[in-house]
């Protein structure tokens, strides 16, 4: 709230010295007809006050834009640091599991039921296969934000489908900004499937592949259909169709969008009673 205060009073300040600026050189230009000012003595105290005038709207001005560039870092290490302690909380829910399922195997082979054990150890080799194919993906970073937002999709009932063609060697983006976009991406996907209407699927699926020298990336996911109208404005910073929270809330898609045109890149969506899919491409660099 306070940064928003700041720049609508900056922002005011701009349009005032502007304002002021107009109206001094309009003076000085009829100032044969409206003798207010001695234009011999003041001429050159007109040009100086005009000069001091835009060197302190250009310094606003500047001020403006460093303060949103601050907001947008700011957004993205918190969304960084978010996921980081997501990733921090699956693995220690894995490694609970890790040792429960030892003891398992322990108390098994202890009873001399070591068929039972082998199948258990089976059976865990093929639930932990599941997922090895987004560890192939030669970025650990999004590799591993993957798996996490996969891990927080099924833990709240989302069935997490993923479709990669393409070990993305040679994919070089930022670390933080991989985070910002993908996470936010899945993130938007999450919500949009938990509010499927009761009996209806839910579902998020993932696709990486090439195509057209272009780095290709789908996030989809079930759910509500975004209107026509909405779909233009998704991306529009401060946008959100949530009626509550509202301040933590519209600030995703509009700093994926940003990231994604820093890097030539482009996102699209696309959005039916089948689903929603969001659409994210970048050129392969030779």
């Amino acid at each position: 709230m306070e940064n928003k205060n700041l720049t609508w009073a900056i922002i005011a300040l701009v349009l005032l010295q502007t304002l002021l600026i107009v109206i001094f050189n309009l003076s000085y230009r009829v100032r044969h007809t409206f003798p207010i000012f001695s234009p011999d003595q003041n001429q050159v105290i007109y040009i100086v006050f005009s000069l001091l005038l835009l060197l302190t709207s250009a310094g606003m001005i500047y001020i403006l834009f460093t303060t949103a560039n601050r907001d947008m870092q700011l957004l993205r290490q918190e969304l960084y640091i978010e996921n980081l302690k997501e990733s921090l909380k699956n693995l220690r829910a894995q490694r609970h599991d890790f040792v429960s399922h030892l003891q398992t195997v322990y108390g098994l082979l202890q009873l001399e039921m070591a068929d039972a054990a082998l199948e258990y150890i089976t059976s865990l080799c093929n639930e932990v296969s599941q997922p090895t194919r987004i560890i192939e993906v030669n970025q650990p970073v999004l590799a591993a934000l993957f798996r996490t937002k996969a891990a927080t999709a099924e833990a709240r009932g989302i069935n997490f489908q993923y479709e990669i063609n393409s070990d993305l060697k040679g994919f070089l983006l930022p670390q933080a900004d991989l985070t910002s976009i993908f996470g936010n991406l899945l993130d938007n996907a999450i919500e949009a499937a938990m509010a499927a209407l009761p009996g209806m699927e839910r579902r998020i699926w993932l696709r990486i592949f090439n195509a057209d020298n272009y780095y290709c990336f789908e996030v989809g996911n079930t759910g509500p259909a975004i209107p026509l109208e909405l779909q233009k404005k998704i991306f529009e910073r401060g946008f959100t169709t949530k009626k509550d929270d509202k301040e933590n809330h519209g600030q995703g898609l509009y700093i994926a969008q940003k990231l994604v045109a820093a890097h030539n890149g482009q996102i699209k969506v696309y959005s039916s009673e089948h689903g929603t899919v969001f659409t994210v491409r970048f050129p392969v660099l030779k």
